[in-house]
């Protein structure tokens, strides 16, 4: 039986597979690791593969300085093997892939060219008998943790906020379960460009609006140890008390509901994602809940809250964070 070959992730937010040892005597030993990095201004995800001699010490292996190797004709046979189980999927984007025959792998290209979505054909499947129930929550929940992990280790880096529209995109389910979908249309009128118009579970139009994990919170505290939203922080709930305002004159319009898809406009609300709370006190805490107690149709949640919600939705507790050290194998 074949098995999952799995793409870990350290806390940094390096990915990386399995180390394949590609040779090994009595003082040394060969070792190749695939590694993924993600370029900090593109978000393209660039391959490479690190092949390191090994000196055997009292402790385990350590890296010789020699960085220059020749390899064997055994050893290049076993990196042709592993070449051949990892780069293909991992230069394409997969997360988690196994190896298939060639009449499954021409059902699969076959399923592809038709252009249906993942959802129908999972549907199908399920409909035909083909896949059961209760391994589609299973695939389901893998994807769902395996974003979790993504959503951890790119809280971390200082990408644009472009990323971040695209990734919610694609992970609606992390903002809640009171949106049933993200409507096509973003316009609001001809100056406003919401980055969410959603369809809240009761049927009507709610707004997300999406900032960066990396820009300040707050200011303070004061004298009196009081704190307050940040100037880009009150930029923000300005745009998003704007944007309430614009789709309520909005609402008796016909041309604005045919845009919207029939989603009725009743006293919509916002939420507005911003910035980090993992180094928050209570105090910082308080504020932000008396910051959202005076508004009566936004609020605000850190991505670190995210985080908090989605871990609690898949049942994952504790810190499950690889320590520095495991970045990679060796």
């Amino acid at each position: 039986m074949q098995e999952w070959k799995i793409v870990k992730t350290s806390r940094s937010g390096q990915e990386y597979v399995e180390a394949k040892e590609l040779s090994s005597g009595v003082r040394s030993s060969c070792r190749a690791v695939f590694f993924r990095n993600t370029h900090n201004s593109t978000g393209e995800k660039i391959v490479s593969l690190k092949i390191a001699r090994m000196s055997k010490i009292a402790e385990g292996f350590k890296e010789k300085v020699d960085k220059s190797i020749t390899l064997t004709t055994p050893e290049l046979d076993n990196l042709i093997d592993y070449i051949q189980d990892y780069y293909v999927p991992l230069n394409v984007g997969m997360t988690e892939f196994i190896a298939a025959d060639e009449d499954a792998a021409k059902l699969f290209s076959k399923v592809r060219e038709l252009g249906i979505s993942d959802d129908e054909v999972v549907d199908k499947l399920l409909e035909s008998g083909v896949l059961t129930e209760n391994l589609s929550v299973a695939i389901t929940a893998a994807r769902r943790n395996y974003a979790i992990q993504e959503f951890r280790n790119a809280i971390e880096q200082n990408y644009p906020e472009s990323y971040w529209q695209e990734w919610f995109e694609h992970n609606k389910w992390i903002l809640g379960s009171e949106f049933l979908n993200i409507l096509p249309e973003r316009d609001i009128d001809v100056d406003d460009i919401a980055d969410y118009l959603m369809r809240s579970l009761d049927g009507f139009l709610d707004v997300v609006e999406i900032k960066k994990p990396t820009i300040p919170f707050w200011v303070g505290p004061d004298s009196h140890g009081n704190y307050y939203p940040s100037a880009t922080l009150s930029g923000a709930i300005m745009q998003c008390l704007n944007y309430l305002y614009k789709i309520e004159l909005q609402s008796n319009s016909v041309e604005f509901l045919e845009r919207v898809g029939g989603t009725k406009t009743v006293k919509p609300q916002c939420l507005l994602v911003y910035g980090r709370s993992n180094d928050w006190g209570e105090d910082k805490s308080k504020a932000l809940r008396i910051l959202n107690a005076s508004y009566h149709q936004l609020h605000i949640m850190t991505y670190d809250q995210l985080l908090l919600r989605a871990r609690q939705l898949l049942g994952l507790e504790g810190d499950d964070e690889p320590d520095e050290e495991e970045a990679l194998p060796f």
